[in-house]
């Protein structure tokens, strides 16, 4: 036994720290994928965003040249020809821009006048329908019947004074130069991670392959079952494989201009490899760790549990000494004044110590209502007649601490829910076991929840059916099951190894699947050995396994039963409570059972098992990287594990006896005051907190559960607190990186989506103005071709500099995409206040020249500018930025470096909301 309980506080020791180590891992690789998910999806969204921006965009500037060539009113195709080809801005944003007539011929070309009247387009779906609904639109993908390229078109009709269609005006974009996207295109996904865009029927516009745009996605084995999702309506990130079968994140969201699904695939290896590398780190020092500390717990319990081979020989001469040996010999014994001769005394008086022993089973049967009270569970008992004998503290909760002993189970439910469950008591009265899901009672609130309830037949020793066990569990959570599952798994460990029982699973060809402690000992199975091979004839040996076999097809039917066997016991003949309970699935199967043995022979030897187990829970939470303690009413420490050390400087027995005001401090103890009392009130409390102790800050998470006890009365409160301080630091850093950009410096799409929404509606409240303005630099694709990505991305940064110096620290400078900058003016008055910063940026961005890595840089930026007045206008933050866009364009078509103003269709320079200069 001294070899088995030193091996036994070891393993102990290495398990729990093994088992908190992977909970710990675990929460963290979870909170890090979902995050690497999230950003991956918000950075998908944003691109598609960014092309219902272009999208909307070139229909305003459509929109804008229609109503221009409505104005002129054109009536030969010569003039309108003419008219085309001195809009040569016009190509920043299409690849051709073509008139066509009623009947479908082309009238005017941007790209010249040699393809008039040799094409037709009337066959066109997006002809028939720019002219059936005198609406533009844009079209699916086509390949044009000239040059055969892949292209879509931007429609817009232009109608006559009678509101007829005279002509249609189509924007050509060719997709294989890829001018969809622009410099999105560019976003990478890890080092081998690409964009794609496809239409809703699985057509591709856009893909690094140019090979593939206008093909079907599923050709060359592109149809992977994330992208056929994608099809059929899914929106979000997903986990699957690419057509290569390699492991990969996909992320999908539409842009709902073109109806277009913009995907993108970021392979798995890459996305999580900062994941993985966390992982290996965290599994070598949770090694290191355990190893160390089993080691040490090894050679503490072997030089303390020395005395016990002595009180080991006193106990067998006790045994063996005849009946009618003198009391005083006996009597006349010294013991050494330590643990073991208290442990040689109590020994000599067990059988004058009855009393005792009971108090001790009534103590034991408050700690069964303590854990009936705190696993994530509503438990309860009725009797043959539906009246309940038990319930724990969840379902006094659920009925606002009402007393529900004694009560009828149809006037505690109410007659609707009742109906729902009755059917299903009544089986289990029946002897049957009954697994089923229900949704909860709404007159209880819980309505939209989902349960799932445990009905077990109460059968006493003639197998008569005397009551029902319920146990019922909230499933509407998997993230929460799967974690209340994982803490009851740990809590099941511990009890049934901590109980005087031997306990087992095993499958119906009964096989081994699960053995605690004492089962292991039995089968002569080491702590870490494996089950595998392991039968239940093998476990017991014949003899037992003879006794029990009659009783296996009783239990097969899906009826427990409970029944006495016998079997040698040091010696002598010892007798065994066994109890044979059927597992059942959803549908009422058999699909395993659970046996449990109790040892009725000696009380003296469950007494030593339960000593036994305190030892090694008190070796388990002294060793658990949490702090534990005991308060009692009086709001005093009674108990505290080693963690006290680390976290308070004080060492456990310095702790007791001291009120928690004393050892945390006032302000710590005035913080929690009003969840003492509730927990003191019978109620079960969870919260954070955040202590600070030699100048380190601490965040906890604290648990209250509260000593209620057979009297009714809570007599204590057991605290657990977990460290989650590095959780809550890498959280904090998630949620920082996804909205900064990393070049500049400056808040990305994701935070620009977020601000201008708010702007609009403060500017709504108080009613000023506000202007958003869009920026890019001229010809910065230049400087990236002819000097170098490096160079291209200095000027951004020094660019987004010049920005920031040229406005207020309260005004919001974005950068969105490539050379695409956004920045919101609040609080103005007029459109000229917005005018004099424009031209302060366009004259900062001049002088004095960038020089980069000693070469001097020439650049020049053109600025779209939305104003607009919170009193007379309901325009959205969408449409302001799809103002600006179209005003930048138009700064660009008038020669680039100079801001204008967005002007409305139709709408003069005169206008009091403009200011004098709508172009500079």
């Amino acid at each position: 036994m001294h070899t088995r309980l030193s091996l036994g506080v070891a393993a102990v020791v290495l398990l729990a720290t093994f088992a908190i180590a992977t909970v710990a891992l675990h929460l963290v690789k979870s909170n890090m994928r979902a995050s690497i998910a999230a950003e991956e999806l918000a950075r998908v969204s944003a691109i598609a965003d960014a092309i219902d921006q272009k999208f909307d965009s070139r229909r305003i500037l459509l929109q804008t040249f229609g109503g221009t060539v409505k104005a002129q009113d054109f009536q030969a195709d010569a003039a309108l020809q003419a008219f085309l080809e001195k809009h040569v801005s016009l190509r920043q944003a299409f690849d051709n821009v073509a008139f066509l007539d009623m009947d479908g011929n082309l009238v005017a070309n941007l790209n010249g006048a040699q393809a008039i009247g040799k094409v037709n387009v009337k066959d066109r779906a997006y002809f028939q329908q720019t002219v059936a609904s005198r609406a533009g639109l844009v079209s699916e993908p086509y390949r044009n019947r000239l040059n055969g390229l892949a292209q879509v078109a931007i429609t817009e009709p232009v109608l006559d004074h009678a509101g007829q269609v005279r002509f249609v005006i189509s924007g050509a974009i060719n997709l294989k130069e890829r001018n969809v996207l622009g410099t999105l295109t560019d976003v990478k996904f890890g080092k081998t991670g690409y964009l794609f865009v496809t239409t809703t029927d699985g057509v591709v516009v856009d893909h690094p392959r140019t090979s593939r745009i206008l093909n079907q996605i599923q050709a060359d084995g592109g149809g992977t079952p994330q992208i056929l999702r994608a099809l059929a309506g899914f929106q979000g990130s997903s986990e699957g494989v690419d057509e290569a079968g390699v492991p990969a994140l996909y992320a999908f969201d539409r842009a709902e201009s073109a109806n277009w699904i913009v995907g993108a695939l970021y392979p798995r290896r890459e996305a999580f490899a900062t994941v993985d590398a966390i992982e290996r780190g965290a599994w070598l020092g949770a090694l290191a760790l355990a190893f160390s500390a089993g080691a040490l717990a090894l050679a503490v319990a072997r030089r303390q549990l020395r005395p016990l081979a002595d009180l080991h020989r006193h106990m067998r001469f006790t045994q063996e000494a005849p009946e009618d040996a003198p009391h005083d010999e006996m009597a006349q014994r010294s013991y050494t004044r330590d643990e073991i001769g208290d442990l040689a005394r109590t020994f000599d008086e067990l059988m004058e110590q009855r009393r005792a022993i009971e108090r001790s089973l009534a103590h034991s049967e408050a700690q069964v209502r303590i854990i009936a009270d705190s696993i994530p569970a509503m438990v309860s008992h009725v009797d043959a007649s539906l009246r309940y004998t038990f319930v724990n503290a969840h379902v006094r909760a659920l009925h606002n601490n009402a007393s529900l002993v004694g009560r009828l189970m149809p006037d505690v439910r109410g007659p609707a829910d009742f109906a729902v469950v009755e059917p299903h008591f009544l089986r289990a009265l029946a002897g049957e076991t009954v697994i089923i899901e229900k949704s909860g009672d709404p007159a209880l609130g819980i309505g939209d929840r989902t349960f799932k309830a445990h009905y077990i037949p109460d059968l006493d020793a003639d197998g008569k059916v005397c009551g029902v066990f319920s146990m019922t569990f909230d499933i509407s959570e998997e993230v929460k099951i799967r974690r209340a599952l994982t803490e009851q798994e740990t809590r099941l460990r511990d009890v049934t190894d901590s109980i005087p029982a031997l306990v087992g699973y095993f499958d119906r060809q009964q096989n081994c699947l699960f053995a605690n402690v004492r089962a292991r000992q039995m089968a002569g199975l080491g702590e870490g050995a494996p089950l595998q091979g392991t039968t239940l004839r093998s476990a017991l040996g014949r003899t037992i396994y003879s006794q029990l076999k009659p009783y296996l097809p009783v239990m097969f039917s899906g009826k427990k039963v409970r029944f006495p066997v016998r079997a040698p016991l040091h010696g002598k003949q010892g007798y065994f409570q066994v109890n044979l309970i059927p597992d059942k699935n959803l549908r009422g199967e058999v699909v395993g059972f659970y046996l449990m043995s109790f040892n009725i022979t000696a009380l003296k030897e469950a007494e030593l098992r339960q000593a036994e187990s305190e030892l090694r829970l008190r070796a388990i939470t002294d060793n658990m990287p949490a702090l534990i303690t005991y308060i009692d009413r009086d709001e005093k420490i009674t108990f505290a594990n080693a963690t006290s050390r680390e976290w308070l400087g004080l060492d456990p027995a310095q702790v007791l006896g001291r009120h928690i005001q004393e050892v945390a401090g006032r302000e710590v103890y005035v913080s929690r005051q009003p969840m003492l009392a509730r927990a003191l009130a019978g109620e079960r409390v969870e919260f954070e907190s955040r202590t600070q102790r030699a100048g380190f800050e601490r965040i906890t998470q604290v648990i209250y559960v509260p000593d209620v006890r057979t009297d009714g009365l809570t007599h204590g409160i057991f605290s657990l607190a977990l460290d989650i301080t590095a959780l809550k630091v890498v959280e904090h850093k998630l949620i920082e990186l996804a909205r900064l950009d990393t070049l500049t410096g400056l808040p990305n799409r994701l935070a620009f989506n977020e601000y201008l929404p708010d702007a609009v509606l403060r500017g709504q409240l108080t009613g000023h103005a506000l202007a958003l303005m869009f920026l890019d630099i001229d010809h910065f694709k230049a400087i990236n071709d002819t000097m170098g990505h490096a160079v291209g991305d200095a000027v951004l940064a020094e660019y987004a500099r010049r920005l920031q110096a040229c406005v207020r620290g309260t005004d919001m400078v974005a950068r969105l995409a490539g050379d695409e900058f956004v920045l919101v003016l609040e609080g103005l008055g007029t459109p000229e206040a917005a005018a004099v910063v424009a031209e302060k940026i366009v004259q900062r961005v001049h002088m004095p020249p960038f020089v980069v890595d000693g070469q001097r840089v020439d650049v020049t930026t053109s600025i779209g500018i939305a104003f607009h007045r919170a009193a007379g206008s309901s325009a959205t933050a969408t449409e302001l930025l799809a103002r600006a866009d179209a005003a930048l364009y138009n700064a660009k078509a008038a020669g680039r470096d100079r801001f204008a103003f967005f002007m409305p269709s139709g709408e003069s320079n005169s206008s009091s909301d403009s200011p004098t200069r709508q172009e500079h």
